[in-house]
């Protein structure tokens, strides 16, 4: 799906706010934009100038001052003071992408990251299940209730207002969430394992450690951003209960997580 139909600028900016991260899109084709606008309508907000993101035609990148660039399939991002650029995008699906591996280096100093997790809302309490590719999470959020789904692939999880929170995302998975632009206090974060039973069991620090780096969504090999990372996940398990849970894909899995 190519953006050649209209060819003229489109003047206004995309306004968008996800976990509390104001994003102005600067799109460059009618077309691109009536997409984004209707897959990040939930997030769209009449905001003050946030990051500037502009479209760019071509995938080579040429600025100078880039602190993070990163290519996917022939689309780049780049980040530095000027804002951040996005080249190459030629659908909406490039642009998900992009935004993605962007919002991954935006949070970080932020005290937020993106986790492949799905996230339920229960009595005010977001409860956040991580696991990758077939772990289960579109199943956790098809046996929840209707209403209840916050996000059921990639999660935000950030700490606002002196604790952690889980925030909804526009990046749906299997499931089709089209997420909230809610957030709720995180309950616990739950390590999804099928089982021919459902019980939780308390993780240790290490244990949960090692769960969630593989979930984490990062995008940079660079010694002092991958360090940052680390210590904010450290110091998030050390202030919320995590577990693994053993759950046999129906929904009686609640009754032994909100036990």
């Amino acid at each position: 799906m190519g953006t050649q139909a209209t060819t003229h600028e489109c003047a206004r900016p995309l306004h968008i706010s996800i976990g509390r991260v104001p994003l102005s899109l600067h799109i460059p084709t009618e077309k691109l934009h009536e997409r984004a606008l209707a897959r990040y309508g939930e997030f769209a907000e009449p905001i003050a100038e946030g990051l500037s993101i502009f479209l760019r035609d071509s995938a080579e990148n040429k600025r100078e001052g880039v602190d993070f660039s990163y290519v996917l399939d022939g689309a780049a991002v780049s980040l530095g003071s000027f804002g951040a650029e996005f080249r190459g995008v030629q659908h909406e699906y490039a642009l998900d992408s992009l935004l993605r591996i962007l919002l991954t280096m935006v949070l970080l100093p932020r005290r937020g990251f993106l986790l492949h997790a799905a996230t339920v809302v229960r009595d005010g309490q977001a409860y956040v299940f991580a696991g990758r590719s077939g772990a289960g999470k579109s199943t956790v959020a098809s046996l929840s209730p209707a209403g209840t789904v916050l996000t059921d692939e990639i999660s935000l999880l950030r700490f606002t207002d002196e604790r952690w929170h889980a925030y909804g995302t526009p990046f749906w998975g299997e499931f089709r969430a089209a997420g909230l632009n809610e957030h709720y206090p995180i309950a616990g974060i739950y390590s999804l394992v099928q089982s021919p039973e459902d019980r939780v069991e308390l993780m240790s620090t290490k244990e949960i450690l090692r769960a969630l780096l593989p979930c984490v969504l990062f995008f940079t090999s660079k010694p002092d951003a991958n360090e940052a990372l680390l210590q904010l996940l450290l110091g998030m398990v050390r202030q919320i209960p995590c577990y693994r849970l053993h759950f046999r894909r129906d929904a009686g899995f609640w009754t032994v997580v909100a036990a």
